[in-house]
């Protein structure tokens, strides 16, 4: 029966770490990385092409506003890209989530510490790759 017990304990140990680094990103500074920059040209079939090359899969589609995810929070958080382009207007906004099954929280992909540091990595060099393709600056 005690294995029963340190099972239980471990789980519920488990679930209240996720919670709280979860409520950490919640309450951060920064839980996007945004770019934005002008372009006479649509960005979509680079975005399209890069998506697929990386495993993003779209995930909400308003026309001038996309969304793309990789991962479904298991085994690492979900990453993120929302694509926006309105005219010559582009906005790039990338990040990861943490989700605690309470609490969930956006984190930023730029910047140091061991949260999330994984997807954040992972998500962080697909998302420069793309940038590299548009010509703009990367994330820090």
């Amino acid at each position: 029966m005690s294995i029963w017990i340190a099972a239980i304990f471990g789980g519920l140990v488990g679930l209240g770490v996720m919670n709280l680094m979860a409520f950490i990103a919640k309450t951060s500074g920064k839980h996007y990385d945004i770019v934005e920059f002008t372009t006479q040209d649509s960005i979509w079939a680079k975005v399209e092409t890069w998506a697929k090359r990386h495993g993003y899969a779209l995930k909400k589609d308003e026309g001038n506003a996309r969304r793309y995810q990789k991962g479904i929070n298991i085994l690492t958080s979900p990453m993120f890209l929302e694509v926006t382009q309105q005219g010559s207007q582009v906005c790039l906004k990338a990040y990861t989530q943490i989700n605690g099954f309470i609490i969930k929280g956006d984190m930023a992909l730029g910047g140091s510490g061991f949260m999330a540091s994984v997807p954040r990595r992972i998500a962080k060099k697909a998302v420069n790759e793309l940038l590299r393709e548009l010509g703009q600056r990367e994330i820090a």
